[in-house]
């Protein structure tokens, strides 16, 4: 789902504008630009593809407790259904609003081939008009496994009145170069050994 999110606000941008400007009867019209927020997204297979955080697979990770630690709390991983139950009276804007949502396990949906695909880890969203450097989380997995996820994040208003707005993320300090790692998609691979890898990759 978040590609569809970015491609509709990539699509939204392009018609909307921070400054007002004068209609042909001498009105203002006043535009606003939506900016799209920084999440993580996470995948997990092991060596042989399988995913595992796919609860309908036999030795899936998910049953052994997956959190998030953030700024002090610990997040654990919600489904969907539970996520939403738990935002019944969220209050929606007309500008696209970035709302923090934890730990969230969702289907991937793909832009591409417009299907669903493995099963994702969603932490986010961060407000992607806030400036940070190596803003950090860190991913707890069984048997005492941790890995460090981080971005930074640049934004500023041209002086023309578009955004300028620059994102990295990071794996233990590593900043990620593959298409898929610029786009904050965390693709990793559990060896045999148990340890966990970041697989470089493009966009699904």
């Amino acid at each position: 789902m978040k590609r569809i999110k970015d491609f509709i606000l990539a699509v939204m941008a392009v018609g909307l504008m921070t400054a007002c400007g004068s209609e042909n009867g001498g009105g203002m019209i006043c535009m606003i630009w939506d900016i799209s927020p920084v999440e993580f997204d996470i995948f997990i297979t092991d060596s042989e593809g399988h995913d595992l955080l796919d609860s309908t697979y036999q030795d899936n990770l998910i049953k052994d407790g997956i959190y998030v630690s953030f700024e002090g709390k610990d997040y654990p991983l919600l489904t969907e259904q539970e996520y939403y139950e738990s935002q019944q009276n969220r209050v929606s804007t007309r500008a696209y609003l970035a709302i923090f949502q934890g730990l969230l396990l969702r289907k991937y949906w793909s832009h591409k081939t417009f299907t669903s695909g493995d099963f994702e880890m969603n932490f986010g969203e961060f407000d992607g008009e806030e400036s940070v450097d190596r803003r950090e989380i860190i991913l707890h997995l069984p048997d005492n496994k941790q890995i460090r996820l981080a971005y930074s994040n640049s934004f500023r208003w041209k002086s023309n009145g578009n955004p300028d707005k620059n994102t990295q993320f990071y794996v233990n300090d590593q900043e990620l170069e593959d298409e898929a790692g610029r786009g904050g998609y965390f693709n990793f691979r559990r060896t045999k050994s148990g340890d966990y890898e970041y697989v470089p990759s493009e966009y699904k």
